[in-house]
């Protein structure tokens, strides 16, 4: 089966604007560069005005895009499993390729079914609605609910986009590392590369920055996971014991909870020179391009490709020790990492970048180490390994 190169991707539902979405449409880019035919069978899809191009780009890069009504990760409807069994047999199918570990029951019953074998992307991400309580109900996983459910579904191969999953899946949940296959998640480094003077000049002026402004950027899903009021409160603190420096704060994304942390950031008229909102941006080369540091607090990460991204385009990197943390930074020489729920220790680092040499220097050497690691081609080509091992097991 593995001559035919055919894979479907099985997600439970597709949201247009978070990491998953980027992640999958970077590999099947690059998978059907390498010759391979992607079928996309989900759940719900959801895009706004401002991400509907990438829904239309997925659309374009797949055979076909199969969505199913009442997805259900519990107990697959048998019309939705009747429907897949035949999409893999009249397409002659190769493998099973699950991101997110709540479709593995629904795989293992089409494995039962058709003796497709199945890979598995771990992506734990949480997009959370109360900044409060994220902290105690999303940093503790409830490592017994994962043993019992993976082990009772498990793929053939779970391939682990960071260390952290790596580890996560070998030491807590018990898998043999023969199963587990890290394979750092990739960006198009020919696409994000560093800015010439010309570009970074004509990229801050587009975005209404100017010369003296210092630019900290979050990119990400207007949820509190990200830790959006973690940045706000570390841009106060700032503004306060600096009150002379240019500060400027730019959220890119959209989501559920922008009215929410709008109302957090937005409290008198100093917070509207301060913090600007663009929205979900296409071009987001543009905005690393026009940044001076980008700051990822999030509360839980599966890799946080945007750090990756920013860092390709020569930007100071600032993040939480997340998932992807260590391998994308190194501690004060590719970036920094600050501890979680911590705006008091992140405006002490973005006092000390104030320092455009020593910006430049982390700014160099993060770029330098982004575009040898976290390349596409790279990705795309271990991805292609793990799939012919696994059909041909």
């Amino acid at each position: 089966m593995a001559s035919h190169k055919t894979v479907v991707f099985l997600i439970k539902r597709v949201d247009c604007n978070d990491g998953v979405a980027s992640h999958c449409e970077t590999l099947i880019r690059g998978l059907r560069d390498a010759g391979w035919k992607v079928f996309l069978i989900t759940g719900n899809v959801s895009y706004d005005k401002f991400s509907i191009k990438r829904f239309e780009v997925l659309k374009k890069l797949t055979e076909d895009w199969i969505v199913l009504e009442n997805m259900q990760s519990t107990i697959p409807k048998l019309n939705n499993i009747l429907r897949v069994k035949e999409i893999i047999q009249n397409h002659k199918i190769s493998l099973l390729h699950v991101h997110g570990y709540s479709m593995l029951l629904f795989a293992s019953i089409i494995k039962l079914l058709t003796g497709l074998k199945s890979v598995a992307t771990f992506h734990p991400s949480v997009h959370g609605d109360d900044p409060s309580s994220l902290k105690s109900s999303i940093l503790s996983p409830k490592i017994r609910k994962y043993q019992i459910y993976l082990r009772l579904f498990t793929p053939n191969i779970f391939i682990a986009l960071s260390s952290d999953i790596e580890s996560f899946l070998i030491k807590n949940l018990g898998f043999r590392s023969i199963r587990v296959r890290k394979i750092l998640a990739g960006i198009d480094t020919h696409y994000f590369h560093p800015p010439s003077l010309e570009e970074k000049q004509q990229s801050r002026k587009k975005l209404g920055f100017i010369e003296q402004d210092l630019v900290c950027t979050l990119v990400g899903r207007l949820n509190w996971n990200k830790g959006h009021d973690v940045l706000i409160d570390a841009v106060r603190r700032t503004k306060k014991l600096l009150p002379e420096l240019s500060l400027r704060c730019f959220f890119v994304g959209s989501g559920n909870q922008e009215k929410d942390i709008k109302e957090y950031a937005f409290r008198n008229d100093e917070d509207v020179n301060c913090f600007l909102f663009s929205g979900f941006v296409e071009d987001l080369r543009e905005v690393y391009w026009a940044t001076d540091i980008f700051v990822l607090p999030s509360r839980l990460e599966g890799f946080g490709l945007t750090v990756a991204e920013a860092m390709s385009c020569e930007t100071v990197p600032i993040r939480t020790p997340s998932g992807g943390a260590i391998d994308q930074i190194e501690q004060g020489k590719t970036g920094y990492i600050v501890p979680f729920d911590d705006p008091e220790q992140l405006s002490d680092l973005i006092q000390k970048l104030t320092d455009r040499e020593l910006r430049f220097q982390i700014a160099r050497k993060a770029s330098a180490y982004a575009l040898s690691v976290f390349d596409q081609q790279a990705m795309v080509s271990k991805t292609i390994d793990v799939y012919l091992h696994c059909c041909n097991e």
